[in-house]
């Protein structure tokens, strides 16, 4: 095989792909780890610990909890511009949402495709990227809000049990969740700072050549600053809906840290839920860093290290098993099914009642 040929093939090879299938390969590695290794799941089922079986049902439900409340927080946003809006459209957004941020790297693709599938739903493509914008506003203010409570209320105890490492990552975790915050709150009140130091960075990049088509990224950013801009500006206005959707997040996010609590309970682990929620806030903090789709590996790693003060040896593979299962591999079973494309409906819209 001759330079020519072998360049050519390469050129074909589709290194998304290969990303994809290592993924897949590495996720089933974690799998069968977690299941037939020494202290896994086959161990725990053949030991003579009494798995409480309601507990697992209570943490699927916690999750489902937070899938409901998810599609609720949609349909409050997307009703605003659009009356006939549906919950079941709602909730077919939200799975789709929960799917492609689940197989795409640090969640990328759920915004995007949620915004595809509404449009194939008859939902006009600003109201529906106004609504999801809004509502990643106050999913980011209120995870920012319970990872300072988390700092505040357990800084003693998890820095005292953890290595140097993992807490310095739990702190970039949470730095990285306050820059988002300094910058939505910087787009909401200065647009036109955000723009220049914006586009000032894209010139940048443009010149040393980091960045291509740095012209069309700029009006691509504008466009999407002045969306933002006005989203949180009508968001503003209505004070019962600020209300309602910060509550509602907060109600989801509580259920979504429950899970663990739920899994120890169920194991005979008798915990303080408190603990389990500040806990699993600081798994999220630290694997949040990860781009990688579902976090894998970063994810079991973190609850492992904060976890393992209150699982014992013998019970803590099977926990991250069962808490990946419920939360991620079970999301993407559940969710799939709405991924696909669909013949598009006609949905009436604030700009045409009468």
């Amino acid at each position: 095989m001759n330079k020519k040929n072998l360049k050519s093939i390469i050129k074909k090879i589709q290194w998304k792909q290969v990303f994809n299938a290592l993924i897949v390969i590495f996720t089933l590695g974690m799998i069968t780890y977690f299941i037939f290794s020494d202290g896994g799941l086959i161990d725990l089922i053949n030991s003579n610990l009494n798995i409480n079986g309601w507990w697992i049902m209570t943490a699927v439900a916690v999750h489902l909890l937070n899938i409901a409340i998810d599609a609720t927080i949609i349909y409050l946003f997307v009703k605003e511009t659009t009356p006939n809006v549906t919950f079941y459209n709602a909730l077919v957004a939200s799975m789709v949402g929960q799917f492609f941020c689940a197989v795409t790297p640090s969640a990328s693709g759920g915004q995007p495709m949620q915004i595809i599938s509404m449009s194939q739903m008859g939902i006009k493509g600003a109201n529906a990227t106004s609504a999801l914008i809004q509502k990643f506003l106050v999913w980011q203010f209120t995870l920012t809000g319970y990872s300072i409570v988390a700092i505040c209320a357990r800084f003693s105890f998890f820095a005292g049990n953890l290595n140097p490492t993992m807490w310095l990552l739990a702190i970039i975790g949470f730095l990285a969740q306050v820059a988002v915050i300094v910058a939505l709150l910087l787009a909401s009140f200065n647009k036109k700072l955000t723009s220049k130091i914006v586009n000032g960075i894209f010139s940048f990049l443009g010149k040393i050549k980091i960045l291509k088509n740095a012209d069309e990224k700029k009006a691509a950013f504008s466009t999407q600053l002045e969306t933002f801009h006005e989203s949180n500006k009508e968001l503003n206005k209505n004070h019962a809906l600020v209300v309602k959707v910060y509550v509602l997040t907060a109600i989801q996010m509580t259920a979504l840290f429950l899970v663990p609590y739920c899994i120890s309970e169920s194991f005979g682990i008798h915990c303080s839920p408190f603990d389990m929620l500040c806990a699993q806030a600081f798994v999220n903090m630290v694997s949040s860093l990860v781009p990688l789709p579902g976090a894998s590996g970063a994810a079991e790693f973190c609850f492992s290290a904060f976890f393992s003060t209150y699982f014992t040896p013998e019970t803590i593979k099977s926990a991250i098993l069962i808490w990946r299962t419920i939360t991620y591999y079970g999301t993407i079973a559940i969710s799939a099914p709405f991924s696909r494309m669909r013949k598009k409906e006609k949905v009436q819209t604030a700009d045409t009642v009468q």
